[in-house]
């Protein structure tokens, strides 16, 4: 089970991996101006050992569906609140990544974390996953503006059988004497795009800390053999 921080610190944690671990904002990154419709196994050899490429996809492509249930974690319906900040965070990756189209948005309850699997994306045409570059960045620390430390780092991955390019934004929030490491695992193909990180459950308000990449870019695979199918089949 991860450890986690009181509660008083993991409010701030969470609401600071909302806007950098997922969606990449501040320190020059893109505002979240883009509106709803405009939205239109694992050891650290996996995360940084691979190749960023595999197994281009051929044919009308891949299109992402919200399944019943994904590596054997059952689909659940968090609150109103939690799933705004969700979409909030998809608006503003996909406004960075200057990329449009319908979203797909699915939480799934994990016990073994005690928290929320989170899966988001696009579906839509035309995507150059190259654009994913845009996410990487040297390892950067700065201040927030409230006295609380973040340092956040960029890892390619192997994107998995179906293709694209895939990465990790691992970012880590320092926060007087506690510390909250978390990662977003982000894939995208000429016709999808994905993310798939960890939130606190509806019953905590406690911030998950042990999701670093080397847990999460595995994880992100299975979940796109899960979610991903062929366009049209």
């Amino acid at each position: 089970m991860p450890k986690q921080p009181a509660t008083s610190a993991a409010l701030l944690v969470l609401s600071a991996v909302l806007c950098v671990a997922v969606t990449g904002c501040g320190g020059g990154r893109a505002s979240a101006e883009s509106s709803a419709s405009a939205r239109g196994d694992g050891d650290s050899s996996a995360v940084a050992g691979g190749s960023a490429v595999s197994g281009e996809s051929s044919g009308n492509g891949w299109t992402l569906t919200t399944p019943g249930s994904v590596d054997g974690l059952a689909r659940v319906q968090p609150s109103a609140a939690k799933m705004a900040k969700l979409t909030q965070a998809l608006d503003q990756t996909t406004a960075e990544l200057g990329i449009t189209g319908s979203s797909v948005e699915a939480v799934y309850d994990d016990p073994s974390q005690g928290g929320y699997l989170v899966f988001a994306g696009l579906n839509g045409s035309g995507y150059d996953p190259s654009t994913l570059k845009r996410m990487a960045q040297v390892p950067d620390t700065r201040q927030d503006g409230t006295g609380d430390r973040i340092t956040q780092d960029w890892q390619s991955t192997t994107a998995g059988d179906h293709g694209g390019q895939a990465g990790c934004q691992e970012t880590m929030l320092q926060s007087g004497g506690l510390a909250a490491l978390s990662s977003s695992c982000l894939w995208l193909t000429p016709t999808t795009f994905g993310l798939v990180t960890y939130y606190p459950n509806s019953a905590s308000d406690h911030f998950l800390t042990n999701t670093p990449a080397s847990v999460v870019a595995p994880l992100m695979r299975k979940v796109r053999d899960a979610v991903e199918q062929r366009a049209g089949s």
